[in-house]
């Protein structure tokens, strides 16, 4: 369902600054749980991120059941975040979710009469294919890096991510700006995150019954910050970062 674009778009830039500012890993959280209707405006925020061709390539597991819970905290290796925070959120990247993502837009196309539609009803029947499509064990990946490389001699040219690995690059980008928007939500609504990048990958895939195309990226511990879920923050100069040319 496309945005509303006639909302009000005056941002208060302050209220924006103190959520960044004070959303901190913390890894000390009080036991009580995030109300449903708060986690789920929160996942309805995530959605809203940027996303590589319309195509969400991503996956959020709000793990509840209370054994694959005590599982999953075990295999994010007993970390504190992981022990303590009532919530814990598998972000998963999705590379095999590009056909779901292409049949519900040219879904959603079909009932938009905007006159740009017939253009972008051909990316999604003819361009996202080809990018996508690679061959059993992604057999055709290398002769488009080839193909890419050759064109690309004589002008600018977009290397689209192909293969295995490329797919996965390319879903993990997108799934990672959707894991930001959870977590600046979450501190919005007063609640405090942790992601977490130690944990057992192909176990925790076993467990949540992943396929081998899924990549978990991060695991992300929610919930309301207890005294002493922090340490100090250190960041360093902009200029060391941040470049002018």
């Amino acid at each position: 369902m496309p945005v509303n674009e006639h909302e009000d778009l005056a941002c208060d830039f302050d209220a924006f600054a103190k959520v960044v500012r004070t959303r901190r890993s913390v890894r000390a959280y009080h036991p009580e749980p995030i109300p449903d209707a708060v986690l789920d405006a929160c996942f309805d925020l995530a959605l809203l991120a940027p996303t590589s061709h319309n195509l969400e390539s991503w996956q959020f597991i709000d793990v509840r059941d209370p054994d694959k819970l005590a599982a999953l905290r075990h295999l994010c290796l007993d970390q504190s975040a992981a022990l303590q925070a009532p919530h814990l959120i598998v972000a998963v990247a999705r590379p095999d979710f590009w056909r779901l993502g292409t049949r519900l837009m040219i879904e959603a196309l079909q009932k938009d009469p905007a006159p740009s539609i017939p253009r972008l009803m051909d990316k999604y029947r003819l361009l996202i294919p080809i990018m996508f499509i690679d061959g059993p064990l992604h057999v055709l990946a290398p002769l488009k890096r080839l193909a890419m490389w050759c064109v690309g001699l004589f002008r600018p040219f977009w290397r689209i991510d192909v293969g295995r690995a490329g797919q996965t690059l390319w879903a993990t980008k997108t799934a990672a700006l959707a894991c930001e928007n959870l977590m600046l939500a979450l501190r919005a609504a007063g609640y405090d995150s942790c992601a977490m990048e130690g944990f057992d990958e192909p176990r925790v895939k076993r467990l949540l019954g992943l396929p081998r195309a899924a990549h978990v990226i991060m695991v992300i511990a929610a919930g309301r910050r207890a005294p002493g879920g922090t340490i100090p923050q250190y960041r360093f100069e902009r200029a060391l970062y941040v470049q002018k040319v």
